[in-house]
């Protein structure tokens, strides 16, 4: 497979992530041959890091992407220019893979959509929790009827953010629905990996306790009715006190026919049968469905994404897919103000 260059929107934190994996575990997959970013420093130095010269850097995004021919275009700049970002590089001809969320607005996430549908050309949207290797072992539970017919299934993030700064940036506690756009968008998506369906119904509310460090919403309850008739009942609380479910660490409880799944941290599963004892053991790191999983993460949807462009199977995570977990960000927002269910179908009928 030939080497795919790259024009990197993003050199800093979230995107200093993508670098380094791209660097040190794609080497003989890509090559980053134009970098943007406003910060300067960061510009340079990792501009210096990847042996760029100053032609191939830039602080504005559509100078690069009018300059620089590039195989596809990797995002990894705050949210808000996720939309004008991608829609500019596929509009130029270049496949696009963009870190979570789509955007920060449904009408950006949709301008996104429809541009990989007029282009044609693959978009990805990273959702790195589905490869890991509980998750991957209880969709193969679920799909081979190891424990029967699935009924629901309960997840729950819990992080102790009750000081102000603790998760990570301020700006996370002074935004508007900091725990749907930051911390949810994984989970209401791992809500449909694992459930194997798309949200037709949403309902719940969101809060605020009086001791949370944040300005806006920061815990909330949410109920999902699937399309496959899988119901699913989520719990976020950036307030958290007691039991921690933080990242990496998220509880998910798959009900079944026949047994109950558990999952949390780490890679052992828990199956309880009634009258039986809890059955313990590690997820394997093994294909799924005959796949290759050589990578967990954002490494595997690198992995997948490149496939992709040499003529695999789409991304999983396309954006095609993707926008309806997006989508229950938006829904539970919205059900969080007016207090009234979101039938999931009515945001998205014009695309």
């Amino acid at each position: 497979m030939a080497v795919k260059t790259c024009l990197m929107i993003g050199a800093g934190g979230m995107a200093g992530g993508w670098i380094s994996r791209f660097t040190e575990k794609f080497s003989d997959r890509i090559k980053i041959v134009g970098l943007v970013d406003v910060d300067e420093n960061i510009l340079k130095t990792q501009g210096q890091n990847l042996g760029l010269n100053d032609k191939q850097l830039f602080t504005n995004y559509l100078d690069a992407i009018e300059d620089v021919k590039s195989d596809f275009c990797g995002i990894a700049s705050p949210p808000q220019f996720h939309s004008p970002q991608a829609v500019a590089a596929m509009e130029k001809g270049m496949p696009v893979i963009c870190e979570k969320p789509i955007a920060d607005n449904l009408d950006a996430a949709k301008a996104m959509v429809r541009t990989a549908k007029k282009t044609g050309l693959p978009c990805a949207i990273i959702q790195n929790y589905r490869y890991s290797p509980n998750k991957q072992e209880l969709v193969r539970i679920r799909d081979e009827g190891e424990l029967g017919r699935l009924q629901h299934i309960v997840g729950r993030y819990a992080c102790d953010y009750r000081k102000y700064g603790a998760w990570g940036r301020a700006w996370r506690h002074d935004m508007d629905f900091g725990l749907l756009f930051e911390g949810s968008v994984h989970h209401m998506d791992m809500l449909r990996f694992l459930s194997g369906g798309n949200c037709e119904v949403l309902t719940g509310f969101g809060w605020n306790p009086e001791w949370s460090s944040f300005k806006h919403y920061s815990s909330g309850m949410y109920l999902m009715k699937m399309d496959n008739d899988i119901h699913t009942l989520y719990e976020g609380n950036s307030s958290a006190a007691g039991i921690i479910n933080c990242w990496h660490s998220e509880y998910y409880r798959a009900e079944f026919e026949e047994g109950t799944v558990e999952i949390d941290q780490g890679i052992q599963m828990r199956i309880h049968k009634a009258g039986e004892d809890t059955r313990l053991y590690d997820a394997p790191s093994e294909p799924l469905s005959g796949r290759e999983f050589i990578f967990a993460g954002h490494d595997y949807l690198f992995h997948e994404f490149l496939n992709w462009l040499d003529g695999g199977e789409p991304s999983a995570t396309r954006i095609e897919d993707n926008i309806q977990s997006f989508t229950m960000i938006i829904a539970a927002m919205e059900t969080t103000l007016d207090g009234e269910p979101k039938r999931i179908a009515d945001y998205l009928g014009d695309i």
